[in-house]
C-alpha cells in the first residue's frame, strides 16, 4: 500500500481500506484461480462450487477492469492492477484478523507431511507451476500470506522478507514403499537411474538443481531406458517413479514415501517465509509453532530431521 510523502494513505487509498470493492468469496475465486492454476481445487480449497468460481473471478475481473487469459496453459491477469494490488492488502488483513484461513504456499517437496492433516485456519496450495520465482510472485503479490521453501532456494537478498530456518535434513531418494528397488538387498546409483524420475524444471530450485548436477543427478527427468518385465511386473507405472526429496516429502498419487538406503551426501531443509512486516502477525507465529511441533514429532520416525532454531 502507497503512502505519500507526509507518512499518511492518501484519501482515495484510505476509502478502500474502510470499504472493500469486492467481498472476500469473490477475490478467494479470482485470486484462487492465479493461486492454484485449477477451478476444481479453488472450489475444494474454498468450498465452492465450480460453478460459483467461474462466475466470481468474472464478476471480480469486471469489476477491477481486468481479464483473466490462459497462456501456455497459465492463467494470468491482463489490465492495469493497481487497484488490485490495493484490495489485496485489504483482504490479507482480513485473513490476519481471523476473517479468513491464512494462505500457505508450498512444494511438492514438502507440502506432505508438514501440511497433513490439514492446519487449523490455514489453506495450503502446491505450487503451480512450481519454482522459486513463483512462490516469491506469490507471496510479494499477497496471493498468498507464507511460504514453505526448500532451504537452499530460501532468497538471500530480499529485505522485504523474513525467513525462518525450520529444520535441514539429507536429500533422498523417495519411492512408494512397493517399489521394486526396495525388494533387493543392495542399490546403487546406476540402478535407481533406471527407473522413471519425477521431473522438475530446470531453474525452479536453482540451489537444489547445482548440488544435484554436482553428482551428475541433473535433470531428474523420466529415463528413456527399458525397464526389464523382471523390474516392473505386478507395479504400476506411479509406482516406479523415484522423487528427489527428504522424508517429508509426500506425493498426491503415491502417499507414503519412502527413502532409498542410498547416502547421497547433499542436504535440504525447509524454511517458513513471510513478509518482514507480518512476521509478528499471531497468525504467523502460531503457524511456525504448529509446523516445529511436526517436525519434533516425525524426528520418532526420523531422527535425521535437525530441528534449528
Amino acid at each position: 500500500m502507497g503512502i505519500d510523502s507526509s507518512g499518511f494513505y492518501s484519501e482515495d487509498q484510505l476509502k478502500i481500506i474502510l470499504s472493500p470493492l469486492v467481498s472476500l468469496d469473490l477475490l478467494d475465486s479470482f485470486d484462487g484461480l492465479i493461486w492454484m492454476q485449477s477451478g476444481k481445487q479453488v472450489g475444494n480449497q474454498f468450498q465452492q462450487h465450480q460453478t460459483t468460481v467461474s462466475r466470481n473471478q468474472k464478476k471480480c475481473a469486471q469489476t477491477f477492469g481486468l481479464a483473466l487469459n490462459k497462456e501456455n496453459g497459465i492463467w494470468t491477469i491482463d489490465g492495469d492492477k493497481r487497484l488490485l494490488i490495493l484490495e489485496r492488502e485489504v483482504h490479507q488483513a482480513a485473513r490476519f484478523q481471523g476473517k479468513a484461513p491464512v494462505r500457505i504456499e508450498a512444494n511438492g517437496w514438502i507440502d506432505g507431511l508438514l501440511c497433513s492433516p490439514v492446519l487449523e485456519s490455514y489453506i495450503t496450495g502446491a505450487c503451480k507451476p512450481s519454482g522459486v520465482d513463483r512462490c516469491l510472485s506469490l507471496l510479494d503479490s499477497r496471493i498468498v500470506d507464507a511460504w514453505l521453501c526448500p532451504l537452499p532456494d530460501a532468497p538471500n537478498h530480499h529485505d522485504d522478507l523474513s525467513i525462518h530456518a525450520l529444520c535441514k535434513m539429507p536429500m533422498r531418494f523417495m519411492v512408494s514403499p512397493d517399489h521394486p528397488l526396495l525388494k533387493q538387498r543392495s542399490i546403487t546409483l546406476d540402478e535407481v537411474q533406471k527407473y522413471p524420475w519425477q521431473r522438475i524444471p530446470r531453474g525452479a530450485y536453482p540451489a537444489t538443481e547445482k548440488q544435484l548436477r554436482a553428482l551428475h543427478l541433473w535433470p531428474p527427468e523420466r529415463r528413456s531406458r527399458q525397464l526389464s518385465e523382471a523390474n516392473w511386473k505386478g507395479t504400476n507405472n506411479l509406482s516406479l517413479i523415484v522423487h528427489v526429496g527428504s522424508v517429508l516429502t509426500n506425493n498426491g498419487y503415491t502417499p507414503d514415501l519412502v527413502p532409498l538406503p542410498l547416502e547421497l551426501g547433499l542436504e535440504t531443509g525447509v524454511a517458513l517465509i513471510v513478509k518482514q512486516q507480518h512476521t509478528n502477525q499471531p497468525s504467523v507465529v502460531s503457524l511456525s509453532a504448529a509446523l516445529r511441533q511436526r517436525l519434533v514429532d516425525q524426528q520418532t520416525q526420523h531422527p535425521e530431521i535437525q530441528l534449528l532454531v
